[in-house]
């Protein structure tokens, strides 16, 4: 159990769900609340810690007024930033949202300098690259939800696909979390036999399609908003690694330095967490063709950071 755990961003449907997971799984003795919408962050934390209550859980969650309450939390989940609206392009959400995680890194780094950083803003992989930029902290130390998400998605539709909730998918989504995302199917597997080998080709399609879509279609369904259960429930799935220290392999967003042939970017590649954060990166075997796309993935987060650049929010050499 930790100490202590903030979440930026409290207030918000995601943020207030990993609260209240962290809370019934006992994950921290202290989960920290912070937003711009203040009254919010108090109403949930004491909701939460009255829910706690109902089964008498050694938990408690507290909306905070300033930057400085979060001092010594051991992780910080960042999950602030503005929704993309109507009238907006894919830059100018990512312009808006880099501004926010720029302060928010510079504040962590100041009051919680020992904490690991979970990101879980959009777009993700740049967000981690900003929030590892501005805080100075170890590229170990930041790292993003996106991986397990998707790939839980990846194992939904294969459930679906198979009629049976009880098969046990092991599941691999790697790249960017964005269109460019690549499941693989070769390395996924079911019952200990990969996804390719369970599907006809036409269903592997439909596989890759609807996981990329997965979230799209939840705000379809929304019409306001997204999704928040499963992205909430990734994080979690992130702590309880952290805490527990298994040989677990997930995917996540980090820092490459070379893996898969990829430099000075995060994107999303299978690893081993621990309480120090990214304990390992592990190289997957892949063909051709899976690199190739990969290297596509890559590209498209490059582009991302040449406007951060441009815009003085990067000054990294890409």
């Amino acid at each position: 159990m930790l100490q202590k755990i903030a979440i930026i961003g409290g207030s918000g449907n995601v943020g207030s769900h990993i609260a209240f997971l962290a809370a019934m799984g006992k994950m921290a003795r202290e989960i920290l609340l912070f937003s711009i919408d203040l009254p919010r962050c108090k109403g949930v934390g004491l909701d939460i810690s009255q829910a706690a209550a109902v089964f008498n859980l050694p938990v408690f969650v507290k909306g905070c007024e300033s930057y400085e309450e979060l001092s010594g939390s051991e992780v910080v989940i960042i999950s602030a930033g503005f929704p993309r609206m109507p009238d907006m392009s894919r830059d100018d959400l990512l312009l808006k949202n880099a501004h926010i995680m720029k302060e928010i890194a510079q504040n962590i780094a100041r009051v919680a300098p020992q904490c690991l950083m979970i990101v879980v803003s959009n777009p993700l992989d740049v967000m981690c690259l900003v929030a590892e930029h501005w805080s100075g902290f170890p590229k170990k130390r930041v790292m993003g939800m996106a991986g397990i998400l998707d790939g839980a998605r990846l194992a939904y539709e294969s459930k679906i696909r198979l009629n049976n909730p009880a098969h046990h998918i092991e599941s691999y989504v790697i790249g960017a979390h964005s269109d460019f995302m690549l499941p693989l199917l070769r390395h996924s597997l079911c019952d200990n036999k990969s996804l390719m080998e369970q599907f006809t080709p036409f269903v592997q399609e439909e596989l890759i399609e609807q996981t990329k879509n997965g979230g799209a279609k939840i705000v379809g369904y929304y019409q306001q908003g997204s999704a928040y259960f499963a992205p909430a429930s990734a994080v979690i799935k992130m702590l309880e690694l952290i805490m527990n220290d298994t040989d677990e392999i997930v995917v996540c967003s980090v820092y490459a330095q070379g893996e898969y042939g990829i430099k000075d970017i995060y994107i999303g590649l299978p690893i081993r967490l621990n309480h120090k954060g990214v304990k390992e990166i592990i190289t997957l075997p892949l063909n051709d063709q899976e690199r190739d796309m990969l290297h596509m993935s890559a590209q498209s987060i490059k582009k991302q950071v040449e406007i951060l650049k441009n815009n003085e929010l990067l000054n990294y050499r890409i």
